[in-house]
């Protein structure tokens, strides 16, 4: 990746694409392809009768597709490119169970030289790389804004030593592989929707005995632990901690070695902390190390899954191609959407 932060170079920009780049949320069955994408995934697979194929994943900033190379150009291009690489590509876009995917004929890295040349006209690193749509540096202000707004000071400062330590991945980072918030900046601006969510819940309902502070602490490091389990953000994989800890553990620990530098006002405040990180995926069989068992940990989790459910929502109906107002089947909630209503 070019060492320039990608979201300052794409951030609220009106790019047009070129010439010889048709945005993924543009393709149509039937088309040509000869344009650049970075590989998100690639797969070696074989079929029935052992032949070897390729199962890729494609991008761009407008969306991802899926890809495959058969036979001879399986064998020809496998190892010609790697995830998180920007690749050129030749092929033809078909319809395969009603969603598009593309018939590699040809696909390479792109060298150094063909980056910084510009001796491909239809590469550009910005039109690649989704990225949020919200401006990252305002992002950032209005989280710590809200960190300014935790009591007790011992929490507040817990909270703010991590975001600042970490400030540069925590930014940058998606939220996840694919399922939400799955861009640069998506960590940030999913962070930022639970804990303005659950901040704002715990202020206007004091009768439910929310802590706010602790609640709203929570909420802002609940996914923390994701700047150490994903690596390489512009294509994220699951890194050596991710696959053998998890993120649930990972901020755990963060929380728990950065709280030893800190003189507590109530002991059990760190310890609660804990909780709400290794109990914000709600139930056992989602990977939850433990079930939820404070009403602060019940709304974190609640709002972390209304903001990945709804963004998943939204993603599905933006790159959506079904005619009419409701979309093709959506296979994480078994169901089509209601796009919703114009203007």
């Amino acid at each position: 990746m070019p060492p320039e932060r990608f979201s300052e170079r794409m951030r609220g920009e009106q790019l047009p694409y070129p010439l010889l780049h048709v945005p993924v949320s543009g393709m149509r069955d039937g088309q040509g392809v000869n344009q650049c994408f970075l590989v998100k995934r690639k797969t070696q697979r074989s079929t029935r009768t052992g032949d070897l194929y390729l199962e890729i994943t494609l991008a761009d900033r407008t969306g991802i597709i899926a890809a495959r190379a058969w036979a001879e150009a399986a064998h020809r291009y496998a190892s010609q490119f790697s995830e998180g690489e920007f690749v050129y590509v030749q092929g033809r876009v078909e319809t395969y169970r009603n969603n598009l995917q593309i018939i590699v004929e040809s696909i390479r890295r792109l060298s150094i030289h063909e980056q910084e040349s510009g001796q491909l006209s239809g590469f550009d690193p910005s039109l690649l790389v989704s990225t949020s749509d919200r401006d990252i540096d305002e992002m950032w202000i209005e989280l710590l804004e809200l960190t300014g707004t935790i009591e007790p000071e011992d929490l507040r400062q817990l909270t703010l030593n991590l975001l600042e330590k970490n400030k540069e991945r925590f930014s940058e980072h998606p939220a996840a592989i694919s399922k939400h918030h799955a861009y640069l900046g998506g960590l940030l601006e999913h962070t930022l929707e639970v804990a303005q969510g659950v901040s704002e819940f715990a202020t206007r309902n004091p009768g439910l005995g929310l802590h706010h502070g602790l609640a709203t602490a929570g909420a802002i490091l609940h996914d923390i632990g994701k700047i150490i389990e994903l690596e390489n953000p512009i294509a994220p994989s699951y890194g050596f901690e991710g696959q053998i800890i998890g993120h649930l553990l990972l901020g755990r620990d963060m929380i728990r070695d950065e709280a030893q530098s800190l003189t507590w006002s109530d002991d059990r405040l760190p310890k609660l902390m804990e909780h709400i990180l290794i109990s914000h995926h709600g139930e056992l069989q989602y990977a939850a190390a433990m079930v939820p068992k404070t009403a602060e940990a019940i709304a974190v989790y609640h709002f972390d899954n209304l903001s990945a459910k709804l963004n998943m929502v939204r993603t599905h109906i933006q790159n959506d191609s079904e005619e009419g107002d409701f979309t093709n089947w959506e296979r994480n909630f078994e169901r089509r959407f209601f796009k919703g209503l114009a203007g």
